[in-house]
């Protein structure tokens, strides 16, 4: 299969397999964003580690039982690849090259003249600024064996999977629905699950770049919030640091920074962030999600809920 991150897919059921839990959810609308079913299996700590699943036999055993309940079996789903294994990289090609032609150009290309952290590559490439001198696109790449392991585990689940999908850009649909995000912003969306942050930047609503960190290493902070605020800053400066003079040549800096995840003294932290960066820092959400029974729905599904929204 191969990985069609900005296509569109329709009636396809949303799950997610993170570290934490197996979730779902089903849109009721979009204006007003309503879900019509959001529900959770928790997982067994270490089925996932790294981005890899280690332990297939208890992801099936919980996946199973979620298909049942949820009355999904041999339906189609999307889901979302691992961030430890996905990669996005702006690249020009020549003038010569027809959009059309984009994929077979860099599938000759990888290997040869640009090199990937993976060497089994599955990708998909977006134009980007087509119509310049000096034309560009969007490479979104995946490893392959990788992702061939979620598919694995849904088939053995009679699940079909079609779509793989990327956090960041399931997390900026939701972020382009609850913000005032204009064309000439450059926004970094940071994502905190458990002990690893991503961060991701957009502008012209095109993801540019994408890194985890694994908070891990850092042992400074084991039990500090206030370390782990330090950590986050620090790191997030170094990437916006990167971003603006190794990607952008001194010219363009973040605009403003939106943040996905449980983050302890939310308040202390958001004036923090912007004491550093000095430009506005916001949680994901502020309009709380709900149900259409007027229940609030909690933050741990706003990355299903941002891969729903492929459908739209």
């Amino acid at each position: 299969m191969a990985l069609s991150f900005l296509s569109r897919k329709t009636r396809v059921a949303t799950i997610t397999i993170e570290e934490d839990a197996i979730r779902h959810v089903d849109l009721k609308s979009v204006d007003p964003l309503q879900v019509a079913f959001a529900e959770e299996f928790p997982l067994p700590a270490g089925v996932l580690e790294d981005g890899r699943i280690t332990d297939f036999e208890a992801l099936g055993s919980v996946l199973d039982k979620a298909v049942i309940q949820w009355g999904l079996s041999k339906k189609s789903v999307r889901f979302l690849a691992p961030d430890e294994f996905v990669i996005i990289r702006k690249v020009p090609y020549p003038e010569d090259v027809a959009v059309d032609e984009l994929k077979g150009h860099f599938f000759i290309e990888i290997g040869s003249t640009l090199y990937l952290p993976f060497d089994d590559p599955v990708f998909d490439v977006v134009p980007y600024h087509a119509d310049s001198e000096k034309p560009e696109a969007i490479i979104i790449a995946s490893k392959e064996s990788v992702v061939h392991d979620f598919e694995r585990a849904f088939h053995d689940s009679k699940l079909d999977p079609v779509v793989a999908d990327i956090t960041p850009l399931a997390l900026y649909r939701l972020a382009y629905l609850q913000h005032d995000i204009q064309m000439n912003d450059h926004v970094m969306l940071i994502d905190l699950q458990g002990n690893k942050m991503t961060v991701s930047i957009f502008h012209e609503h095109f993801p540019l770049f994408m890194r985890p960190v694994d908070l891990s290493e850092f042992s400074s902070f084991a039990g500090d919030p206030s370390a782990l605020m330090n950590v986050i800053i620090a790191e997030t400066e170094k990437l916006a640091n990167f971003y603006r003079y190794n990607m952008n040549e001194g010219e363009d800096g973040i605009t403003q920074i939106i943040c996905n995840g449980e983050f302890e003294e939310w308040y202390t932290f958001q004036a923090r962030f912007e004491g550093r960066f000095s430009i506005p820092v916001q949680p994901l959400v502020l309009k709380p999600i709900t149900t259409e029974y007027g229940d609030i729905v909690h933050g741990r599904f706003n990355r299903a809920i941002g891969l729903a929204l492929k459908e739209v």
